[in-house]
């Protein structure tokens, strides 16, 4: 089989570089952090396998809600438009998915990516560890205009394989006793049962190892990509930060960087990033065992370990990963009006912020690209460590 470089060591990349090595090819994968899963989302995402909440997030309630992100009256997410010509195309383009049936028909295709992935992570949740486990997840909500429409939305994707259901407040503290410190009031809850957990950083290092001692997959770290050459609409050649590497086939899977390193290409993609934020704690004896999402400050709650990981917020509009202690502030203060015991935040916060790479349909952007040999799995928004596996098989089948 052929060599094959893939772009990128975060989750995608690394479970591109399994797929492939299994059907046979040679592998080398170029990162520029010193380890996987160092730089780009994979580092701290909220650690759910959210394979049954695939919504997409252009929506018609989310169009309704832009005057109030605008103006910075919902702390949880944040719209601020910016001069660039692509922010703006990337932004028509969203809202020309939310409509009803745009919406509906996005939430189902990753649903379906997301039933591949599950299916995928249960082969290899026995292959080595990363603190995975089978958690089921609950999102609570606090309004009942809120759960009728996951009512709704549920019904349609458990016709795709789903088997969400809605539960009363008594029905969902009897699933997650931890529920009676919940900080808040909520009128229901939608439960995911196959909904599960890991931690994508420690997935990454241990695949890594895998990939190593079973399959002689090559990797090259601390080395930036800068650019790609292409000979007659054909990939030649990766340049990087330790020299120039010719190649016959490459693979981009960078995450947010992945469009910048395309344009080099003559390929445009339809990326922008979303910024988010997470902390991480050691858990108490009353943390949740499910994973569990509050759906009105969208902050999720997933215990890791002895660990809990709390991530949130949405910051659309700069296109950097700027650390900013007001936001994170905001994540804290949260989660400690949320769940004020199932977490010591008076330990080391392990504070993380990231970009997640959007698409304006929340699909992630998997096959051939117009370059012949280049191919691309990236765009995959909050839902990377869900869907990695289904892009990675699907992407593997279409490279010879």
């Amino acid at each position: 089989m052929s060599d094959v470089f893939v772009l990128g060591a975060g989750v995608v990349g690394m479970t591109t570089a399994y797929a492939l090595a299994s059907r046979g090819h040679s592998v080398t994968v170029i990162d520029a952090g010193l380890a996987p899963a160092e730089r780009g989302a994979s580092f701290g995402n909220g650690a759910q396998l959210s394979y049954a909440f695939t919504d997409a997030l252009a929506s018609p309630s989310l169009v309704a809600n832009l005057p109030m992100y605008l103006l910075g009256r919902d702390p949880a997410f944040r719209l601020t438009p910016t001069l660039s010509p692509k922010f703006w195309g990337w932004s028509l383009r969203f809202l020309a998915n939310s409509s009803r049936a745009s919406f509906e028909r996005n939430t189902i295709e990753v649903l379906k990516l997301a039933m591949e992935s599950r299916c995928a992570f249960a082969d290899l949740s026995s292959k080595f560890h990363f603190d995975h486990r089978s958690t089921g997840k609950l999102n609570l909500y606090s309004s009942h205009v809120a759960l009728r429409n996951a009512e709704a939305l549920a019904r349609l994707k458990n016709r795709h394989g789903a088997d969400q259901k809605i539960l009363t407040p008594d029905e969902a503290i009897e699933r997650e006793p931890a529920l009676a410190g919940y900080g808040h009031a909520f009128v229901g809850a939608l439960w995911s049962p196959f909904d599960e957990a890991g931690d994508s950083r420690l997935f990454c290092q241990n695949i890594h190892r895998l990939l190593q001692s079973d399959y002689g997959v090559k990797f090259k770290f601390d080395t930036e990509i800068k650019s790609l050459k292409t000979r007659g609409q054909k990939i030649n050649s990766i340049v990087t930060s330790a020299g120039e590497f010719e190649c016959e086939r490459a693979v981009i899977a960078l995450g947010v960087w992945s469009a910048a390193i395309a344009k080099s290409s003559g390929i445009r993609l339809p990326i922008w990033p979303m910024q988010g934020y997470s902390l991480t704690v050691p858990a108490t004896s009353m943390a949740p065992s499910s994973s569990i999402t509050d759906t009105t400050r969208k902050v999720v709650f997933c215990k890791i370990g002895d660990r809990l990981r709390i991530a949130g917020l949405a910051d659309i509009g700069d296109s950097r990963a700027t650390f900013r202690p007001d936001r994170f502030q905001t994540l804290l203060e949260t989660a400690r009006g949320i769940f004020p015991d199932a977490g010591d935040y008076n330990a080391n916060l392990n504070a993380w912020t990231g970009l997640r790479p959007m698409t304006p349909n929340s699909q992630p952007i998997v096959g051939a690209s117009k370059v012949a040999g280049l191919f691309l799995n990236c765009g995959h928004g909050s839902l990377g460590w869900t869907l990695s596996m289904a892009t990675a098989l699907r992407l593997a089948a279409v490279i010879n």
